[in-house]
């Protein structure tokens, strides 16, 4: 998990900075503007009592904005421009360890800095002189790691959702002869037809169903490897499904479309049945919000995928989410008959039950054997 460097010793709170770092001698906010004018004349959502002494002296006045995309290192980012910085937000672990949020700087011409999470934006007078200070500040960024399988949760801070990296650490089987010993002969084939359904489209939703123990979660471990350059995952609960949806989200999901521009964004809903099931008043709004996510105008603007798994059969979801051509991809993961078990077996060196079929859990692990989902065997693609 990517960690952020705590807070420098300059930025803790007992060292205030003088009151006038960011006005010099010309005034205070309140000599210079109406500040309740000001406000009314940006979005809502856009104005923050952080902001508003930038937004204060930028008013009426020529400005030019270049982001820079870290992440940086700010620990010697923000001790370098102690003198510089005017305010500064952190917030705390669980733990006590304190991470930087947020910097306002007032460096030299007028020129601003404001770095937010792992995002840098420069306000200059002229487009020279914001492009001249981005490229200073480019030498804080961080080098750049080794690709390596990875997911990001989604979190909500008190300045907005932010997404922390997990590496995969487990092993999932990456090649195609792994996904055919696995998952059955026909999966690669149906595999590289949805991944291209999905290169096709800018959104849309997929479903993997199937019994516990088949391998749903594994086969996407595997995706984050086989994809790694080509998509950025999300894993979020489907007790939080409304950051696909949400106003509030919006902008968090647009910003990581800038921060990953050839790459496809995929959120993983694990256990999805909440959301699957045929609807009721309690769930109206949720599935209804999927659907929109899938194919609707939401999606075409958020450019997300969504994949959802579930273990309810598919004839027991709702008729909206499966009817034809709503769906990306859809597949299912069965427990192997003795013949594919067998076959896996003898290139694993496991030993063989004497039962039918098999869940890969009962292959891999040992596992009790459980009775098979009686559900239509449903896979495809939709047209």
């Amino acid at each position: 998990m990517e960690i952020l460097n705590p807070i420098p010793e300059p930025l803790k709170p007992h060292l205030a900075l003088a009151p006038d770092a960011l006005f010099d001698d010309s005034g205070s906010v309140d000599d210079q503007c109406d500040l309740d004018a000001l406000v009314p004349l940006m979005l809502a959502e856009d104005v923050r009592f952080f902001d508003l002494p930038m937004l204060a002296r930028l008013r009426r006045r020529p400005y030019h904005a270049v982001t820079l995309a870290g992440p940086f290192d700010l620990k010697q980012l923000a001790a370098d421009h102690r003198a510089q910085t005017f305010r500064s937000e952190s917030s705390l672990s669980r733990s006590g360890t304190p991470k930087l949020d947020r910097l306002l700087l007032r460096l030299e011409g007028e020129v601003f800095g404001h770095l937010e999470g792992h995002t840098l934006k420069i306000y200059a007078p002229t487009p020279e002189a914001a492009e001249a200070a981005a490229k200073e500040f480019r030498r804080y960024l961080k080098p750049h790691a080794v690709a390596t399988p990875c997911f990001y949760i989604i979190s909500t801070e008190p300045h907005g959702p932010t997404a922390e990296t997990v590496i995969i650490e487990r092993p999932a089987p990456v090649s195609t002869e792994e996904l055919a010993l696995n998952y059955g002969v026909d999966f690669p084939l149906w595999e590289q037809q949805w991944r291209e359904a999905m290169y096709r489209k800018p959104s849309g939703l997929s479903l993997l169903y199937g019994p516990p123990g088949c391998g749903k979660t594994s086969y996407l471990r595997a995706l984050m490897a086989r994809l790694l350059d080509k998509a950025v995952f999300y894993y979020m609960p489907v007790s939080e499904v409304e950051m696909l949806s949400s106003p509030r989200f919006v902008r968090f999901w647009v910003e990581q479309t800038r921060r990953h521009p050839k790459k496809h964004k995929l959120a993983i809903l694990e256990d999805a049945e909440e959301l699957l099931l045929p609807r009721d008043a309690g769930s109206r709004d949720k599935v209804s919000n999927l659907l929109n996510i899938a194919d609707g105008f939401l999606g075409d603007h958020l450019k997300l995928h969504v994949v959802a798994t579930t273990n309810t059969p598919m004839n027991k979801l709702d008729a909206a989410i499966v009817r034809p051509g709503r769906l990306i991809g859809i597949r299912e993961f069965r427990r192997l008959n003795r013949v594919e078990a067998l076959r896996l077996a003898e290139a694993k060196g496991l030993a063989l039950a004497d039962q039918p079929d098999f869940s890969l859990a009962e292959l891999y692990c040992g596992a009790v054997s459980t009775p098979a989902l009686s559900a239509e065997r449903q896979i495809g693609f939709a047209q």
